[in-house]
């Protein structure tokens, strides 16, 4: 390692993760886990770090945190944190960025490897266009690049859900007693297969509620109604992502991402959410040559932010 060591940070809910990258073929290394819960803030995560970095000094720090970075204040719900961008830079006198964590997700798509991507139909054929990824977990991230690497502002996430069969159809009636207003993340989310079992339940006339850990537990173990949960999860995923297709025509590929979809991985057909993608009347035609990947990597939000590091080398 140099004195011109890249840092990059991945801030979770429940775990940060940071790493400096390798400048000579960009290998993660030094990697160290911190657990949110005995620290009080970024600060203090950073000032952690490079303590054990010490006296090596970092060139750039480039962390993904779950938060609007647009803005000098950073709001990190799931911690209730709350710093000014600018004092942080202040503080470590660094090269320091911030960018959201799925933006790091996306932008860990052009790291990927051949082994770590699994197309739902033809490979893609061409780039020179928009790429995006989309990615359940607490949310549903929802993230563009064009052609030119900037970035599309949108909160994908939060568009309404529209069912597409009379069993869904009665679950929205349902999801009206909680939501005025159901948008897709209430559903394609870890908290939406807990909503989706809930509703199955009541269907089924024995009204439960289950922890998403629980659902997709008992979904390995042969539960009917987390399995039904789950596959209405995945048309649902499907679907919604078909959508955002027709909005932004990722045409260099849409990247389905996140350690939810790798955990449901052994209760789906790939095909039932291939299927639902294309199924969209008019454009079936056209949502079909969209290249839909599944991504099986790992270490994809550090992997981001050093490409992020790659692609913007200096502080703008």
């Amino acid at each position: 390692m140099t004195n011109a060591c890249r840092v990059v940070a991945d801030i979770g809910a429940t775990n940060a993760r940071f790493a400096c990258v390798n400048q000579e073929n960009g290998a993660l290394q030094h990697q160290e886990r911190y657990r949110c819960d005995d620290y009080p803030g970024l600060d203090a995560l950073i000032r952690a770090y490079l303590a054990q970095l010490a006296p090596q000094r970092p060139q750039n720090l480039c962390l993904a945190v779950p938060a609007v970075v647009e803005n000098d204040l950073l709001y990190l719900p799931n911690r209730n944190w709350r710093h000014s961008q600018q004092a942080l830079r202040r503080e470590f006198d660094l090269d320091l960025r911030f960018i959201n964590d799925f933006t790091a997700q996306l932008y860990a798509t052009y790291t990927l490897a051949p082994d770590e991507i699994q197309w739902l139909g033809p490979a893609r054929q061409r780039s020179g266009a928009i790429r995006a990824a989309v990615g359940p977990g607490t949310g549903l991230g929802v993230k563009a690049l064009t052609p030119t690497g900037d970035l599309v502002p949108a909160e994908g996430g939060h568009v309404a859900w529209a069912p597409l069969d009379t069993h869904e159809i009665d679950l929205l009636r349902l999801f009206h007693q909680r939501y005025a207003r159901v948008s897709v993340e209430r559903l394609t989310s870890g908290p939406g297969l807990s909503l989706l079992y809930w509703g199955n339940s009541i269907l089924a006339g024995r009204e439960a509620e289950l922890e998403p850990e629980a659902v997709s537990a008992g979904a390995l173990d042969g539960d009917p109604l987390c399995r039904q949960a789950v596959t209405d999860f995945i048309k649902v995923l499907g679907a919604t992502a078909g959508d955002l297709a027709l909005i932004l025509a990722p045409f260099d590929g849409l990247f389905l991402m996140g350690d939810l979809l790798n955990h449901l991985a052994p209760l789906y057909d790939p095909a039932t959410l291939r299927a639902r993608f294309d199924a969209k009347g008019r454009y079936a035609t056209y949502c079909a040559g969209i290249p839909l990947a599944l991504v099986q990597a790992q270490d994809t939000g550090l992997r981001g932010c050093a490409e992020f590091l790659r692609r913007h080398p200096a502080s703008t």
